[in-house]
C-alpha cells in the first residue's frame, strides 16, 4: 500500500488539556476534512462528535496519543467506539525510525514544535508529517534491512497497543515472520555486537513474551547504529524499562568464551588503550600486587563498572584510568559518564589533553567561565549523545539547565577526580561535595534507573581521608569501593630549602624565577 492510500484510511487527533486535567480544545484531521473545537464546550457532547467524525476511518494517528489523548479521552468518555480502532502513534515510532537520532526535525523534548500556540488541528498536521518521513525512512530501511524491518512489525504486532504500528509497517512492506523466523533474524543482524553467551538467554526471555518484546525493537533499532550518537529516548526508558537492562546484559556483562568475539575485543582493556590512545601496553609503575600494571587493574574493574578508589602518585597515569573506561562505556551503550572536578583549569586540561591524544571530540567540560553560547553547544552535545565524558565543578549539581541535559542520558558512572575534596577539609571550603551522593541517589531515583557506580581518584590521601571517603559513600549510596594503592611517591617532585634574611629575599626569589 501507498503512503498516500494508507492515510485516506487514518485520523490524526490531537486534544489540549490545562494543568488540571480539563479538555478545552480538540482536533482531528483526516484528508481535507477538519475536526475543531476550542473554548468552552461541552467534553462530552464534542467527544461524542469526535466519535462521529472518527467512525468511518480504519486507524487513529497521533504523537503519544497511547499515553496522552486516549489516556484523557478514557478518563472522560470510556465508552467512545474510537477506542476500538488501531492506532498508530509516531512518538513510539520516532526511536525505530530514526535511530542515529531520535530527534524529528518537528520534534523537541519528544513534543512536537509548535507554529502556534495550542492549536489541536495544526499539531494533527504535524503528527501526519511526522509519520510521512518515519515512512521515508522505513522504505529506506526496507532496501537495505528488509529483515529489520520485519523483526519491528513482529515486535510490534502484540497486543492493541501496537497492532495499528504493526500494520502501518506491514503496509510499508513489511514482512510477517513467525517466532522461529525472527530469532533467526535476530541472531544473524546482531552476531559481532552482543555478547555470544549472553544472546539466547536474554532473547529468549523477551521474544515469546508478547508484552515484553517490543522493548527488543527499541534495543535493535539501538545496536544497528551503536557507538554513534544515539540516545534512547527518557521515555523509552520509562514506558519501557526492560530496553537498558536488555542492552545492560548484552553488552556490558563479558563472558569467558574465546569465541565470543565482541566479548574478546570489547571487554580486552589492552586492545582498547590502543583503539583509543594508541599505546601498546599500559604502565608496568605502579605495580599490582600480583606484580602485573595497577593502571590496567583499576581500567579493567572500571570498565567492569565497580565501585573504586584508585590512589595513584601524580604522573602515575590516574586520569588515564576513568578517561578509557568512560570511551568504552560510551562505545558499549551510548552512556554519559561524570566526572567532578574542583578546578576550571584543571577540567579544560583534562578536554584537551583527551581530544589531543584520542582525536575524539566527544570530551566536554562544564564550568562558569564559558560564555552562553559554548555553554549551550555543550548542553547540546550531552543532549544528542555526543559527549562520552563530561567534566563539571560540584556547583553544577544545583544548575537546572544542567540537570535538565543530562536527563536525557543514561549516566554509567559519577567519577570524583581529586576525590580528597570529598573530606572534611576539602567540603569546608566547597560544600556542594557534601551534597554530591544526594544528587546522584535522587536523580537515579527520579530516572528509574540502576544507581551508577562510583569511581574516585586521588594522589592525595592519608588514611583518615581515604576511610573518609569509602564510609561517605558506603553510608549514602551502599556502594563499596575497591582499592587500588600505587603510593604517594612523587620523583617529579624536589624541595630545597635555601637560607636567606630577610633584606635579600624579595632579591633572590626574582633570582630564581628569572
Amino acid at each position: 500500500m501507498s503512503l498516500d492510500g494508507f492515510l485516506t484510511q487514518t485520523v490524526s487527533i490531537d486534544l489540549e488539556v490545562n494543568e488540571s486535567g480539563i479538555l478545552y480544545a480538540v482536533g482531528a484531521v483526516w484528508g481535507e476534512r477538519v475536526f475543531s473545537r476550542k473554548g468552552r464546550f461541552e467534553p462530552l457532547a464534542v467527544l461524542r462528535d469526535l466519535d462521529e467524525f472518527v467512525e468511518p476511518a480504519s486507524y487513529l494517528l497521533g504523537h503519544n496519543i497511547l499515553n496522552h489523548d486516549l489516556s484523557v479521552l478514557r478518563g472522560l468518555a470510556p465508552d467512545l467506539k474510537l477506542f476500538d480502532k488501531p492506532l498508530v502513534d509516531t512518538l513510539y515510532l520516532s526511536p525505530l525510525a530514526f535511530p542515529e537520532n531520535p530527534y524529528h526535525r518537528l520534534v523537541k523534548d519528544y513534543k512536537l514544535v509548535r507554529d502556534s500556540l495550542n492549536d489541536p488541528v495544526a499539531d494533527a498536521r504535524l503528527a501526519v508529517s511526522v509519520f510521512r518521513d518515519q515512512w521515508e525512512s522505513f522504505g529506506q530501511l526496507k532496501e537495505s534491512a528488509a529483515d529489520i524491518l520485519a523483526i519491528y512489525r513482529y515486535c510490534l504486532d502484540t497486543d492493541s497497543t501496537g497492532r495499528g504500528m504493526a500494520a502501518a509497517l506491514s503496509s510499508m512492506g513489511a514482512e510477517p515472520v513467525n517466532a522461529a523466523r525472527a530469532f533467526e533474524i535476530l541472531k544473524r543482524q546482531l552476531a559481532g555486537q552482543v555478547c555470544a553467551s549472553r544472546f539466547l538467554p536474554v532473547v529468549m526471555q523477551y521474544l515469546p513474551d508478547p508484552v515484553k518484546r517490543i522493548a527488543l525493537a527499541y534495543c535493535v533499532a539501538w545496536l544497528r547504529v551503536a557507538g554513534g550518537n544515539s540516545v534512547l529516548p527518557p521515555w523509552v526508558r520509562l514506558q519501557f524499562p526492560d530496553v537498558a537492562p536488555i542492552l545492560r546484559q548484552l553488552r556490558d556483562v563479558p563472558c569467558e568464551k574465546p569465541d565470543c568475539a565482541y566479548c574478546r575485543e570489547t571487554h580486552d582493556p589492552v586492545a582498547q588503550l590502543t583503539r583509543y590512545f594508541g599505546f601498546p601496553s599500559f604502565r608496568t609503575e605502579p605495580a599490582a600486587p600480583d606484580g602485573g600494571s595497577l593502571q590496567q587493574a583499576i581500567v579493567l574493574s572500571g570498565m567492569g563498572d565497580q565501585p573504586v578508589l584508585a590512589l595513584l602518585p601524580t604522573g602515575g597515569g590516574k586520569s588515564l584510568c576513568y578517561q578509557l573506561p568512560a570511551l568504552v562505556r560510551h562505545q558499549r551503550r551510548g552512556v554519559l559518564t561524570i566526572v567532578i572536578s574542583p578546578l576550571q583549569a584543571l577540567m579544560k586540561d583534562q578536554v584537551d589533553n583527551l581530544r589531543n591524544k584520542t582525536g575524539s571530540p566527544n570530551a566536554a567540560a562544564l564550568y562558569g567561565m564559558l560564555t552562553a553560547p559554548e555553554r549551550g553547544e555543550v548542553l547540546n552535545g550531552i543532549r544528542l549523545g555526543d559527549i562520552a565524558l563530561l567534566y563539571v565543578s560540584p556547583e553544577q549539581l544545583r544548575n537546572r539547565s544542567f540537570k535538565e541535559a543530562i536527563g536525557y542520558r543514561e549516566i554509567g558512572c559519577w567519577v570524583f577526580d581529586e576525590a580528597h575534596c570529598l573530606s572534611k577539609w576539602g567540603h569546608d571550603f566547597r560544600p556542594d561535595y557534601l551534597y554530591a551522593a544526594r544528587f546522584i541517589k535522587e536523580f537515579s531515583q527520579e530516572q528509574n534507573s540502576l544507581l551508577p557506580p562510583v569511581q574516585c581518584f586521588t594522589a592525595t590521601a592519608k588514611e583518615d581521608v581515604k576511610a573518609e571517603i569509602i564510609d561517605y559513600f558506603r553510608r549514602e549510596l551502599g556502594q563499596e569501593l575497591s582499592v587500588f594503592e600505587g603510593g604517594v611517591e612523587r620523583d617529579n617532585l624536589r624541595f630545597e630549602v635555601r637560607m636567606v634574611n630577610r633584606a635579600e629575599k624579595l632579591a633572590r626569589i626574582h633570582a630564581i624565577l628569572e
